[in-house]
């Protein structure tokens, strides 16, 4: 009897809560001790387990998700759009170790899907390969080289070959169109609205909005989340860094007259909105740092930071 309640007292240790707890632990560590061995040229790739939905039909696709972007095989794109509107081949010519792109013509093989283990892990490391259209022009394209093949962002793909990717965040699906390459991402309404901070001032009580555009690993962005929570501020932030639609929309809103970032969208770039007699007031901060926001919340006690453009 003792035998036995020893036996079922260890199988109740191994299926605990605790137990559980302390095994996804043991592979967040894992993980980490994984990243900390690659070399500078080399990522992390995880088998993408996302649904897909091609021209309104779900499928499944062969794809590895590094740095949260999906990346997939240039010859599996080819046979996916294989017989639409945004039909390519890809050929590779051995004199000159190049792939050729060549749209408007069919890729020779099917599209066939195979199966993988959700979370299966290889290393990626950086593509080199050259690339060229059917004229032999130099195509700009940066992938990594996964298990033996080439593989590239799917949203670099759908630039250069006229196909539409976005991304769902209702359904958590990834949309891909061969007939419209402008399509959009689509958002739960509100997404974007931040709630509303009641300030005091020197005016009186004021209404403000603090939305961040960043992520997890960015460290700058977590010291203005630090910042903002030891102040008592309520916050969204938003990762856009797959959202091509949005960041055009930020960088032609607030990038113009930023001189020192006029090629991209950094992170963070925090947007702070005064809500007052119907209208609103942005203003856009790129960074962090500890004395600027210090001056910042001066200014808005001061009732001096919102001030209209002329």
């Amino acid at each position: 009897m003792k035998k036995f309640a020893v036996v079922l007292l260890a199988l109740l240790t191994l299926t605990s809560p605790m137990t559980a707890l302390a095994n996804s632990n043991e592979g967040k560590e894992e993980n980490k001790a994984k990243v900390s061995k690659l070399e500078s040229d080399e990522r992390l790739a995880e088998t993408s387990g996302e649904k897909v939905r091609f021209d309104g039909k779900d499928i499944k696709i062969n794809s590895y998700l590094i740095n949260r972007s999906n990346y997939v095989r240039i010859r599996d794109a080819a046979a996916l759009l294989k017989d639409t509107p945004a039909k390519f081949m890809v050929s590779y010519d051995n004199e000159s170790q190049k792939v050729i792109i060549t749209k408007g013509e069919n890729q020779k093989e099917d599209f066939t899907y195979v199966e993988k283990r959700e979370e299966e892990e290889e290393i990626a490391k950086t593509n080199k390969q050259k690339i060229v259209d059917s004229q032999g022009k130099d195509i700009e394209l940066n992938g990594y080289f996964i298990d033996g093949y080439n593989y590239f962002r799917l949203r670099d793909l759908a630039k250069i070959l006229d196909f539409g990717v976005a991304y769902d965040f209702k359904t958590q699906t990834v949309l891909l169109d061969s007939k419209d390459a402008k399509i959009e991402d689509i958002y739960e309404e509100g997404y974007f609205t931040a709630p509303i901070n009641k300030i005091k001032t020197k005016a009186g009580e004021e209404d403000i909005r603090f939305l961040i555009y960043g992520f997890e690993e960015c460290p700058y962005c977590q010291k203005l989340k630090a910042y903002l929570d030891k102040k008592g501020i309520k916050y969204i932030a938003r990762d856009i860094r797959d959202s091509e639609g949005k960041k055009d929309e930020i960088f032609e809103k607030y990038y113009k007259d930023m001189t020192e970032y006029n090629d991209r969208v950094y992170y963070p770039t925090h947007i702070m909105t005064l809500e007052k007699d119907g209208k609103s007031i942005d203003k856009c901060v790129v960074g962090f740092e500890e004395k600027q926001y210090d001056e910042i919340f001066k200014q808005i006690e001061e009732n001096t930071y919102f001030v209209e453009s002329k």
